[in-house]
């Protein structure tokens, strides 16, 4: 892999990985339009998936303080926000459950989903579970996360294991299904996000087939793919709060399009 070719993919990585159009499908187009094979990507992709997870926890440093220092706290000794937090930091491990359950049984077909074609697919289905998560009934304003919520979410989470299917966009489209407000539902994804990228991470190191990496290469694109990562992490919260999901829902359709057309 070339160095521009590798910058290019952290550049992709870290834009597309918050924005829920999914980084895993763009990464896997990209990568078949530079005529880079499946074997010299599986360890690369993971770790600019663990650069981007630096730029997520970085992010949600102060929820991330508060849950951490909860957990850390008697229960009795917790004010109501103390006990928000550990609440919301079991919540997050729990709908890490489903995917992580689903990735250890599809473990030895992993490497078998990442075709453009499948990828191309499971991006129209990205934009149709956006789309469909703005219809009006669904806006009833929750803000409390129940066992059964996170659970819900946990289990659409699992479904991001195919790329094209954007984990973000499938967390936080439940969380609107489920009638919770974008805002909130968007910390939620993103904090429920650490354990499973680190679950994968640590996964692909030791039981997925890979190759040499030429480090600093790699290191180079994982230090692009964590800056952009937090940038757009701040550029996705100010544009959900003005604007709809179905913006990214007409990007997936147009690029899954695109993909099958240039494919045929």
């Amino acid at each position: 892999m070339e160095f521009l070719e590798a910058l290019l993919l952290g550049l992709v990585q870290g834009i597309t990985e918050w924005i829920p159009v999914s980084s895993t499908g763009h990464l896997v187009l990209v990568q078949e339009a530079l005529g880079i094979p499946p074997s010299e990507h599986i360890l690369f992709d993971l770790i600019l998936h663990a650069a981007t997870l630096l730029s997520v926890t970085f992010f949600l440093r102060k929820e991330l303080k508060k849950i951490i220092l909860s957990a850390l706290t008697e229960k009795s000794k917790l004010d109501e926000g103390g006990i928000r937090a550990r609440k919301l930091g079991w919540f997050a491990i729990l709908a890490t459950v489903p995917a992580a359950a689903t990735g250890l049984l599809a473990g030895e077909h992993i490497e078998e989903m990442f075709t453009a074609t499948a990828t191309a697919i499971a991006l129209l289905l990205t934009g149709a579970l956006l789309w469909l998560a703005e219809m009006p009934r669904l806006r009833k304003g929750r803000d409390r996360l129940r066992t059964k919520d996170a659970l819900m979410i946990g289990c659409f989470q699992a479904f991001s294991i195919f790329p094209g299917i954007s984990r973000s966009g499938s967390t936080i489209a439940s969380g609107c299904y489920l009638g919770f407000t974008r805002e909130i539902v968007a910390v939620f994804s993103f904090l429920m996000s650490i354990p499973i990228i680190l679950a994968g991470v640590i996964y692909g190191v030791f039981f997925l087939e890979t190759i040499e990496l030429d480090w600093p290469i790699t290191l180079s694109a994982a230090f692009v793919a964590a800056l952009t990562g937090y940038f757009a992490l701040k550029w996705l919260f100010s544009i959900i709060q003005k604007y709809r999901l179905r913006i990214f829902a007409a990007y997936c359709w147009v690029v899954g399009v695109i993909a099958l057309i240039l494919l045929a």
